[in-house]
């Protein structure tokens, strides 16, 4: 089995083999890997944020979310 050291080593030996006029297309490629990369750990930065709420204080804003959301329409449309 080959190691993720040894699979990153083959990889940039590659890369290096590869023609000036096709590194675009591969930063283009890289670029694209990495978007799902970060888009995952930015939602995933967001679990368990409301584990610990106050019954109390989920239960306000639940039952207020409507009337909050008229007030602020009303500044808005002012």
């Amino acid at each position: 089995m080959i190691t993720d050291t040894q699979r990153r080593t083959q990889i940039l030996r590659k890369v290096n083999r590869i023609p000036v006029d096709k590194l675009k297309e591969l930063d283009d490629f890289v670029s694209k890997l990495e978007e799902g990369v970060v888009r995952k750990s930015k939602i995933l930065s967001f679990a368990g944020s409301w584990k610990n709420i106050d019954d109390a204080v989920f239960n306000a804003l639940t039952n207020d979310l409507i009337s909050h959301r008229q007030r602020n329409r009303r500044r808005i449309d002012e």
